[in-house]
């Protein structure tokens, strides 16, 4: 009778972890699907949020120094050129990107389109 209530509890011990690694599993594979949504979400062209603001208070002040190196932190949506610098999306990783190329000063921001009218180059001169 022991053995068999010592059977029983082992079972029941074994279902419950069963039950453990099948619910980590699936909330593991939500959250990786969940990841790559809002990934896709954050990078597609869509316009979020517009605002119109009166012409007299837009200006060209043109981008700061401190603006360029924060756009450059993570992954580029488009390739990027600085002066005679030319970086490309594809093999751009900012942890290995010398930041001290790039004069500190202030830049003017145009942009480089394709034959269908989307970006393809982010240029920023000095």
């Amino acid at each position: 009778m022991q053995n068999l209530t010592k059977l029983l509890e082992m079972l029941v011990y074994l279902i419950l972890f069963c039950m453990a690694v099948t619910i980590l599993l699936f909330q593991n594979r939500s959250f990786n699907t969940l990841t790559a949504a809002v990934k896709n979400e954050i990078n597609s062209p869509d316009i979020f949020y517009e605002k119109e603001r009166p012409a007299d208070e837009i200006s060209d002040d043109g981008v700061s120094y401190a603006e360029l190196i924060t756009a450059l932190f993570g992954e580029l949506s488009y390739d990027v050129q600085i002066n005679l610098i030319t970086i490309e999306k594809e093999s751009y990783n900012y942890r290995e990107f010398d930041f001290s190329k790039i004069p500190q000063t202030k830049y003017r921001k145009s942009y480089q389109y394709d034959t269908f009218g989307n970006i393809r180059k982010v240029i920023y001169t000095s």
